[in-house]
């Protein structure tokens, strides 16, 4: 695992929290802080503060005994202002009230320990480790479509080069990737592609049937991008996006905004969905918030994906 090997050791290494919205709101942690607060001095043998190449904390671990094997709890900090002064305000505390008996820090690069996060939440999810699913795992061909690949990796190609872009030096964020369908032509086509969705089955099925790398993928709400620490990017993409309807119009708004606040200041934005109507809908909503870009008819008459394309620079 990733986490092991920025920490360097052998031995099992845990996040508390199941969630990126558990990380955000770090109650589980926070529980877990409360706890070594009521410990007697030097009962915690070792803990290391995770810090990125500039010196600022990324999370903080902590090396727990047990029986069968000790292990490390790693708390990664929340980007919240409120909640991460809260978190810092508990792991001072333990540390004034003597109870390490011995602390180091440790340097790494941000992106690593953010892909490390990914991938430990990733994996536990599809090894079970936070649901009591018993649902079947759908079948590989709902997640694989060349045809539909080759087409987006065109369209990209495409609407890339009339705006001056290199897609292979474009690093993109992929919302409501769903099972990763469109995920595989994205990531042979741009530099790196972080994929999100905040349907935790269709990304079980995809990270099961290796369609969706773990490290790359992230169970997120759409609505909530900005606030998780997830960067800005060259391309914001997102590939036959789910049925547009009245009652659900303020969600798919309030999408649109956060997807913008993800875009770098000449970022590209590429969104597809299968009816006409549902890009009026998009395209009207991007304007009002000063996003005016081109629709591209995209219709295949054999394939209902991707008939509609919406397509800007910030």
């Amino acid at each position: 695992m990733l986490l092991n090997d920025l920490m360097k050791t052998s031995e099992d290494v845990f996040l508390i929290e199941s969630s990126f919205e558990g990380i955000e709101m770090n109650l589980k942690s926070l529980d877990y802080l409360d706890r070594l607060r009521c410990l007697p001095a030097g009962a915690i043998e070792a803990t290391v503060a995770i810090k990125d190449k500039k010196g600022s904390d990324l999370g903080i671990a902590y090396r727990n005994k047990h029986p069968d094997g000790d292990f490390w709890f790693v708390i990664p900090y929340p980007h919240s202002p409120q909640m991460r002064k809260q978190t810092d305000a508990m792991v001072s505390g333990i540390s004034k009230a003597g109870v390490i008996a011995a602390a180091r820090s440790r340097k790494v690069d941000g992106k690593a320990f953010a892909r490390a996060v990914r991938e430990y939440l990733s994996t536990s999810l599809v090894e079970g480790a936070f649901c009591d699913c018993t649902k079947e795992k759908e079948p590989l061909s709902f997640a694989s479509n060349d045809e539909r690949g080759q087409r987006i990796r065109k369209l990209v190609k495409k609407v890339a080069k009339e705006h001056g872009k290199d897609p292979a030096e474009i690093d993109a964020l992929e919302i409501c990737c769903g099972n990763g369908m469109s995920t595989t032509p994205l990531r042979q086509t741009f530099h790196t592609v972080l994929s999100v969705d905040n349907d935790r089955c269709a990304i079980c099925n995809g990270l099961y049937h290796g369609i969706l790398v773990p490290e790359d993928t992230a169970v997120a709400d759409a609505m909530e991008l900005s606030r998780l620490g997830l960067g800005k990017y060259g391309a914001v993409v997102g590939f036959m996006l789910g049925a547009i309807y009245d009652f659900n119009k303020p969600v798919w708004r309030k999408i649109m905004e956060e997807s913008v606040k993800m875009l770098n200041d000449d970022g590209l934005l590429l969104l597809t969905v299968s009816k006409e109507e549902e890009m009026g809908f998009i395209s009207e909503t991007l304007a009002s918030m000063g996003i005016e870009g081109d629709v591209v008819d995209n219709r295949h008459k054999e394939s209902i994906y991707d008939s509609w394309a919406f397509v800007a620079m910030r």
